[in-house]
């Protein structure tokens, strides 16, 4: 059964919209719904709290906010030059929404940030912005890595942030992940 039968059978809904998004952004559909399998089982109220995340997207200056200490990471409560968008999250919510994977595609909520959303995080728990936003880290990372990578490199960066091999050798540091993408058809026709 195909990744896309599959979330048909979970989410006939979730399963038209990712068909209808993937080719509007010109992504291979079946690699999309596998993705959502993988990463959401096709769910589109997913979330996860990813502890301990190390990347933040500082809201007030618009770029990656410095590198947090160990002790940040493991903390409960965000530093006090983090900022947070008024109206929408206090600093803590806002640490912990950004260390959040969220939706369909669990986007992260730090990465969904630097792409410009402004909402609050649960918004990012539907098909339609959980995917706006999944997708648009999915066409940024194709863009970037697939001529040298492949389309599993592609995948195996949007679980780990970049295409990255065991040693030099064939594997990626995250193999599991990209085979259970490749289990569930999604590198069907595709050069991986």
């Amino acid at each position: 059964m195909t990744a896309l039968a599959r979330l048909n059978t979970a989410s006939p809904r979730g399963a038209a919209e990712v068909q209808n998004a993937a080719s509007m952004k010109g992504l291979p559909v079946a690699l999309v719904a596998a993705l959502v399998m993988v990463e959401s089982a096709g769910r589109e109220s997913a979330w996860r709290f990813e502890a301990p995340y190390r990347y933040y997207w500082d809201v007030r200056a618009v770029k990656p906010f410095r590198e947090p200490t160990a002790a940040e990471r493991a903390g409960e409560r965000a530093p006090a030059d983090f900022a947070a968008l008024p109206d929408i999250s206090s600093r803590d919510t806002e640490w912990a929404g950004q260390a959040c994977s969220w939706g369909p595609l669990q986007v992260m909520g730090a990465v969904a940030r630097e792409y410009g959303y402004l909402g609050a995080f649960p918004a990012l728990c539907s098909w339609g912005v959980g995917l706006e936003y999944g997708l648009l880290h999915l066409t940024r990372l194709r863009n970037r890595f697939l001529d040298k990578y492949t389309w599993a490199g592609v995948v195996a960066a949007y679980n780990a942030g970049s295409p990255r091999r065991i040693d030099g050798g064939l594997d990626w540091v995250n193999q599991d992940y990209v085979n259970r993408v490749r289990a569930m058809g999604g590198f069907e026709g595709l050069d991986a």
